[in-house]
C-alpha cells in the first residue's frame, strides 16, 4: 500500500496560510526579509561599514547554511567560524513615528547585527528565536544597509558543546520585518508573542483561561487603551470576549492579567480531536477606539498526568505515547529547510500513526509546533545542553537566557507538555571516575541541574519538567540528578553499542524498582540502517535493514508490556548529517526510520502496521529493487520476505504462480520467496471484512550459478564481499555485491583467512567503522579477509576483467574517540604491516604490494586485471604473503568474451 503525502501537505499548508492570514492587520506589519543578501564565508574586517565593497560576495537567500556541502566530504571536519551577511533593504516613510523590529527565527550560534554602520545587538545561541528593536538605527524613506555577522565556532560558554549531529552554520531559519505603533503588545520578551495563556482547571463541563499580556508604551506621555481578548471555537465562533481598560505609564512595559474568563462545555484538545480555539488580543485606543495591535495565539483545553505506575493519561484518558525524535536536516541542504519541508515531517509522523515528539535536542523551527498543535501530536522540547557542561557563570548564564527563550515563545503551544533541558550530560565526564575533580564536577552537574528545574518550574508550573540521561544509573546519582525533574527519560541502546535485547527490558525493569515514583519514557532508541545493506543472518553493529528489524521488534514489545513506561521515543523519525561518524555512511547518522531524502525504511512500516487504525499492508525492503543471490538447482533463489500489516493473515502472490497465506504476528507475515532470475512481481493481499487491501512490489534478481561453467545458466559476472555476510546494493549502477563463501569444487570462493573482525569492549564488530575516502562505497571497502589465500573461480575459458578492491582499515593514526559511541573504541595498539603478491594463474600481477606505504590507510583502491582463462582452467587468484597477511575487501569478475 503506497501512501502519498501530497494530498495531506496541500490541505495543512492551507490550513496553516488560513490561521497565519485570518485577519487582516494594518497596524502590525510583518514580512520576510529572505531574499539577495550577499554572503561571505570567514572574517571581514570592517564588514559592518556601509561602504564596503561586497560586488564579489555571493548571492544567497535564507534559510543558508555554510556547511550543507563541507559536512559530508571526505575532509575531516566541517567550516565552523564567521560568516557575514549583508543587504540593503528600503524603508518606507509609512514606519516614521513606528516601532520596527527585526525577528530571526533561528541563527546558528553567535549573531550580531549592524545597521547602518551602527551596533544593534547580539545574540548567543542557535536554536531559539531572537529580535531586535532597530527604530534607532533606520532612516525612514531610504535604503538601510544590514551587516550581519554569525560564527558557529566552538564556544565553551554557549551549548551544545558536543553532540552527535552537525552544527551548520548561518542564518538557516526566517528572518522578518515586524512593525508597530508605538503602543503595542510586547516584542521585547525573548521574542515571544507577549500573551501567555493557561488553563489552571479544566474539565469537561468547565474550563478556566487566564490571560497575562505584556503591554508597551514607548511614548513620553501616559496612555490609556482597551484591551480585549476574543476566544474564537474551533469552528470559527465567537465563544467570549474579556475587555479591560488599561493605563500604560510613558516608556515602559505594563503586565496585565484577565483571570476570570471561563468556557462551558469546552471541546477538548487531544492527539484524536486536536480541537484548536484561537485567541486574539487587541489592543484600542480609548478615545478613538483606534485598533492599535493584533495578535493571535492557539488555545488548546486539555489536561494531562504522567503516573509512575499507570504512565500518561490525557482528558482522563489513558494514552500510550508512541513517536520519535527529529533532527531538522534533509540531504544536500543541511538544516536550511523551507516551511513546506518541516511540515512534511511532522505529516510523516502523523501518517505512521505516531502521536508524540521529542523535539531533539534543541528548539526547532515554528512552523514544527505549528503542525503538532494542529494534528495532535504531544510533545517535549529541550534547549541543546548535551553530553556536558562547562563549569563558569558564562554557560549556566547562557543556559538559562535559553530556557526562558523556549518557555516564552512556546508557552501557549497546547501539544507542549514536557520542558527538557538535559541531555546525556554524564556521557563523557571530563574527569577520571572518584578523582576530587570528578566529584566536584558531579556537584557543578547537579547545581546546574537545580538551577535549571528552579527557573523553568518558576516560568511554567503547568508543564512538567525532563532530564534525559543515557544507560549509565550510577552517573547520573553521582550527579545528584535523578530526583531533580518530574520524569526521567532514558537512552537506551542494548543490542547496539553493545549487550543484548534482553539487557533492554531488564534495564527498564530494574529502574522502576528501584525508584517506583518516578515517571520514565525510553526517550531515545534505535539501531543504524544503511539502506543499500542487507543480510539474512544479521549482527550487532552490521547497518542491515534486518538487524535494525530484530532490534526495533524486540523494543517496541518490550515498552508496550511495561504499563509503567509513558511513552518512547524511536531516535530518529529521519537519518541526520553527524560530521564525525565513519560507519557504513560516513558522516551520517543512519537510525532514522526514514533516510536524509525521506525515503521509508522498514521500520517505518513496522510502527505504521502496529499505530495505525485503517486497514494496513506494505512488503518489506521496498527500497531494495536489485538483489543477488546464488541460484539453486531449480534455477531460483530463495530468501525471505517481510510483509507488514495490522490483518490478521497475509496472502503474498510471486508473478502470478506462486500463492501462500501467513499469519500475522506482532504484526509481521514472513515468507520465504522462490525468486527467479531477472523480474519478480510481488503482490501482498489482505482481507479486512469484505474489502480486500493490496501491495505491489517489483524488484530484480541477478542471480550468480552455484557451477560456474553450467551452459543452463551461463557465467556473466559476479561482485563479492569478503569477510562479510552482507549484501550492498550500489543503486547508481544497478550492481549487487554478495557475501563471500568457501570454494567448493565447480564454484567459487575463498581459500584460507578470516574476516576482518575489529575488538571492542562490548565485543566484535562486523565491519569498520571508518570513513573510506576516494568512494561513495564505504561498505563494500570496511571488510576484508585477512590472511586471504586464494580466491578461486571455475570459469569457463575465455577473457575476464577482474577487479580486486582495497583498502586498509588499520590506520597508524589514532582517532579521537566518538563521544556519543561508548565501549564501540577499536581495542588494538598496534598496526600490522603487511606486504604481498598477487598471482593470478601463476602471472604476478602486483609484486611487494604494500597498501599502508604505496597508497595510504582507509582509502579506496581497484585495480582491474586484464586475464585469459585457458584450458578450462578458470581463475586462480592467489595472495603470497611477503610481511604480514595478505587482505582483500571485495572482487569483481566480468566475462569479456
Amino acid at each position: 500500500m503506497k501512501h502519498s503525502l501530497n494530498h495531506f501537505l496541500k490541505y495543512f499548508l492551507i490550513c496553516l496560510f488560513i490561521s497565519i492570514n485570518f485577519h487582516s492587520i494594518a497596524q502590525r506589519i510583518k514580512y520576510s526579509v529572505n531574499e539577495s543578501w550577499k554572503f561571505h564565508k570567514g572574517d571581514y574586517q570592517e564588514a559592518f561599514q556601509p561602504e564596503i565593497n561586497d560586488s564579489k560576495w555571493q548571492e544567497v537567500s535564507i534559510p543558508h547554511t555554510w556547511n550543507n556541502l563541507d559536512a559530508r566530504d571526505d575532509e575531516p571536519g566541517y567550516y565552523r567560524g564567521t560568516g557575514w551577511y549583508r543587504r540593503n533593504i528600503f524603508v518606507g516613510n509609512e514606519t516614521a513615528g513606528k516601532q520596527i523590529h527585526v525577528l530571526f527565527e533561528g541563527s546558528n550560534q553567535i549573531t550580531e547585527l549592524w545597521i547602518n554602520g551602527q551596533y544593534a545587538g547580539k545574540h548567543s545561541g542557535g536554536y531559539t528565536k531572537f529580535s531586535f528593536n532597530i527604530t534607532p538605527y533606520l532612516k525612514p524613506g531610504e535604503s538601510n544597509q544590514f551587516s550581519i555577522k554569525v560564527d558557529n565556532s566552538h564556544n565553551v560558554d554557549v551549548p551544545p558543546l558536543s553532540a552527535d549531529f552537525t552544527f551548520f552554520g548561518g542564518i538557516y531559519r526566517d528572518v522578518y520585518l515586524v512593525i508597530t505603533d508605538n503602543i503595542s503588545l510586547s516584542l521585547n520578551d525573548y521574542a515571544s508573542s507577549g500573551v501567555y495563556i493557561t488553563t489552571p482547571h479544566v474539565s469537561e463541563q468547565k474550563a478556566n483561561i487566564q490571560i497575562r499580556t505584556l503591554l508597551e508604551n514607548n511614548t513620553l506621555k501616559k496612555q490609556k487603551i482597551k484591551l480585549t481578548h476574543t476566544i474564537v471555537s474551533p469552528e470559527g465562533k465567537e465563544v467570549i470576549e474579556e475587555g479591560s481598560a488599561v493605563t500604560l505609564k510613558p516608556n515602559h512595559q505594563t503586565e496585565h492579567v484577565e483571570s476570570n474568563i471561563e468556557i462551558n462545555n469546552p471541546d477538548l484538545w487531544s492527539d484524536i480531536t486536536p480541537n484548536l480555539y484561537k485567541v486574539y488580543t487587541r489592543i484600542y485606543h480609548s478615545k478613538t477606539n483606534e485598533l492599535l495591535d493584533e495578535v493571535i495565539n492557539p488555545l488548546g483545553i486539555r489536561w494531562f498526568s504522567f503516573q509512575p505506575e499507570d504512565g500518561f493519561f490525557l482528558n482522563g484518558r489513558h494514552v500510550k505515547l508512541i513517536g520519535t525524535n527529529r533532527h531538522q536536516d534533509y540531504d544536500g541542504m543541511g538544516n536550511a529547510l523551507p516551511d513546506e519541508m518541516h511540515v512534511r515531517d511532522v505529516l510523516l509522523l502523523k501518517e505512521m500513526g505516531g502521536n508524540f515528539l521529542r523535539i531533539s535536542h534543541y528548539p526547532q523551527d515554528p512552523v514544527i509546533l505549528d503542525m503538532c498543535d494542529k494534528l495532535g501530536i504531544i510533545t517535549s522540547v529541550e534547549i541543546p545542553v548535551v553530553n556536558a557542561i562547562t563549569e563558569s557563570n558564562a554557560f549556566t548564564d547562557n543556559s538559562l537566557e535559553m530556557a526562558k527563550e523556549m518557555i516564552r515563545q512556546d508557552y501557549n503551544r497546547p501539544s507542549v507538555m514536557i520542558w527538557n533541558y538535559m541531555n546525556e550530560v554524564m556521557l563523557r565526564p571530563p574527569y577520571e571516575k572518584d578523582t576530587e575533580e570528578y566529584i566536584q564536577y558531579c556537584k557543578a552537574v547537579g547545581a546546574f541541574g537545580n538551577k535549571l528545574e528552579e527557573t523553568i518550574r518558576k516560568e511554567d508550573s503547568s508543564r512538567y519538567t525532563m532530564l534525559v540521561f543515557h544507560g549509565n544509573l550510577k552517573a547520573y546519582e553521582d550527579a545528584g540528578l535523578v530526583e531533580i525533574p518530574q520524569l526521567i527519560g532514558w537512552n537506551l541502546y542494548q543490542g547496539w553499542y553493545g549487550g543484548k535485547f534482553s539487557g533492554f527490558d531488564a534495564f527498564l525493569d530494574s529502574f522502576h524498582e528501584k525508584y517506583p515514583g518516578i515517571p520514565i519514557f525510553v526517550s531515545e532508541y534505535g539501531a543504524d540502517v544503511a539502506p543499500r545493506l542487507h543480510s539474512f543472518n544479521p549482527k550487532r553493529f552490521d547497518f542491515t535493514t534486518e538487524y535494525a528489524n530484530l532490534y526495533h521488534e524486540h523494543y517496541l514489545k518490550a515498552i508496550t508490556d511495561r504499563p509503567f513506561v509513558s511513552g518512547a521515543n524511536i531516535w530518529n523519525l529521519n537519518d541526520f548529517h553527524s560530521e564525525s561518524r565513519g560507519d557504513a555512511m560516513p558522516h551520517i547518522n543512519n537510525k532514522g526510520i526514514t533516510t536524509l531524502s525521506r525515503e521509508l525504511k522498514d521500520t517505518y512500516h513496522l510502527y505504521s502496521a502496529f499505530l495505525k487504525k485503517n486497514p494496513y499492508v506494505q512488503i518489506g525492503s521496498e527500497n531494495w529493487k536489485t538483489r543477488g543471490g546464488i541460484a539453486d538447482d531449480a534455477g531460483t533463489t530463495i530468501q525471505p520476505i517481510k510483509v507488514y500489516s495490522n490483518a490478521s493473515e497475509v496472502e503474498l502472490t510471486l508473478n502470478g504462480n506462486f500463492h501462500e497465506t501467513a499469519r500475522v504476528t506482532d504484526n509481521i507475515a514472513t515468507f520465504d520467496i522462490p525468486f527467479i532470475n531477472g523480474k519478480n512481481s510481488i503482490l501482498a493481499t489482505i482481507k479486512i471484512g469484505d474489502q480486500k487491501y493490496h501491495d505491489f512490489y517489483e524488484l530484480e534478481m541477478k542471480q550468480v550459478p552455484q557451477i560456474l561453467n553450467d551452459p543452463k545458466f551461463p557465467f556473466t559476472e559476479i561482485n563479492v564481499t569478503l569477510g562479510s555476510e552482507r549484501y550492498y546494493e550500489d543503486k547508481k549502477s544497478n550492481r549487487v555485491w554478495i557475501p563471500e563463501k568457501p570454494y567448493s569444487s565447480g564454484s567459487w570462493g575463498y581459500v584460507g583467512g578470516i574476516p576482518y573482525s575489529p575488538k571492542t569492549r562490548f565485543g566484535s564488530l562486523p565491519a569498520a567503522d571508518v570513513n573510506i575516502t576516494e568512494t561513495e562505497h564505504d561498505p563494500i571497502f570496511q571488510t576484508q579477509r585477512t590472511g586471504l589465500e586464494q580466491f578461486r573461480l571455475d570459469v569457463p575459458q575465455g577473457q575476464y576483467a577482474v577487479y580486486l578492491y582495497w583498502a586498509e582499515l588499520e590506520s597508524p593514526v589514532k582517532r579521537e574517540a566518538l563521544v556519543y559511541n561508548l565501549g564501540q573504541e577499536i581495542i588494538k595498539d598496534t598496526t600490522e604491516a603487511r606486504e604481498f603478491n598477487v598471482v593470478i594463474n601463476g602471472n604476478i600481477f602486483l609484486k611487494n604490494f604494500n597498501i599502508s606505504d604505496q597508497i595510504g590507510a582507509e582509502k579506496a583502491i581497484i585495480k582491474k586485471f586484464i586475464v585469459n582463462a585457458n584450458n578450462n582452467e578458470g581463475l586462480k587468484i592467489n595472495f603470497e604473503a611477503i610481511k604480514g597477511s595478505p587482505v582483500l575487501n571485495a572482487i569483481r569478475v566480468y566475462k569479456i568474451y
